[in-house]
């Protein structure tokens, strides 16, 4: 399958433009018949990309399944003009353009850390998402470089510290049916945060944030990647 370099803008947004890549698995048949899938990537303060390993492995594994997957950069990001900073609120009008570009609503949504937490706050809004994978959907973030260590380096710093976030809130009253993938040693995860709430996230032994088992910001080893990869299409399309 060859990829399609798009161009498009958020919604509501006709100044800004998005790149992204869209890999049309309808062609090929299988059990996604087709439909339109858009995924998210992680914070680019944080170095994500449409091309993180794990976007471009959810990315592929979907347009695999015969999905219609479009990935993009958020704005500020890669080709894709304007800008996000610190202080931006999500980008969820990113994520409604490509959706808009699409042009087949509902979508099915993958989203990836901060791809997932867009997702999650779009759903919330009433975006036309049929159904979600949400990887690495984080119930804090580092508050202090001793937190950032404990993400990056993949030990516990004694005076990391970290803030909560609302969002396992938001996954136990989705309108949408959701399904969270975690590393078990992700440590933006707290699964009881998401167990207390009813939420049951599926965790993957021995990774991380990156879903790696080695330490610092290195990729997936393929077999792991590729069980995210299948449990997250097995959602989408079962």
């Amino acid at each position: 399958m060859k990829a399609e370099r798009v161009f498009f803008p958020p919604r509501h947004m006709p100044e800004i433009r998005l790149e992204g890549e869209l890999l049309d698995g309808g062609k090929r048949g299988g059990p996604g018949g087709g439909r339109p899938c858009v995924v998210s990537h992680p914070h680019p303060l944080a170095g994500g990309t449409m091309l993180h390993p794990v976007v471009e492995g959810l990315w592929r594994a979907a347009a695999g399944a015969g999905l219609r997957a479009l990935r993009y950069n958020f704005r500020g990001v890669g080709e894709s003009t304007g800008e996000l900073t610190a202080k931006s609120p999500l980008a969820i009008a990113d994520l409604l353009g490509a959706i808009d570009f699409l042009g087949n609503a509902p979508v099915l949504a993958i989203g990836y850390s901060y791809g997932a937490r867009t997702t999650l706050h779009a759903i919330h809004d009433g975006a036309p998402i049929d159904r979600a994978v949400l990887a690495g959907l984080p119930t804090r973030s580092p508050r202090n470089a001793a937190a950032m260590a404990n993400l990056f380096l993949g030990r516990r710093v004694k005076t990391e510290e970290f803030t909560p976030y609302t969002d396992p809130d938001l996954a136990a009253t989705s309108p949408r049916p959701l399904l969270i993938i975690a590393g078990e040693k992700d440590p933006l995860v707290e699964p009881d945060e998401y167990r207390s709430r009813g939420v049951r996230p599926v965790l993957l032994p021995g990774l991380n944030h990156v879903f790696s088992r080695r330490l610092g910001n290195e990729p997936p080893d393929p077999a792991d990647l590729e069980t995210l990869c299948r449990t997250a299409i097995d959602f989408l399309t079962g």
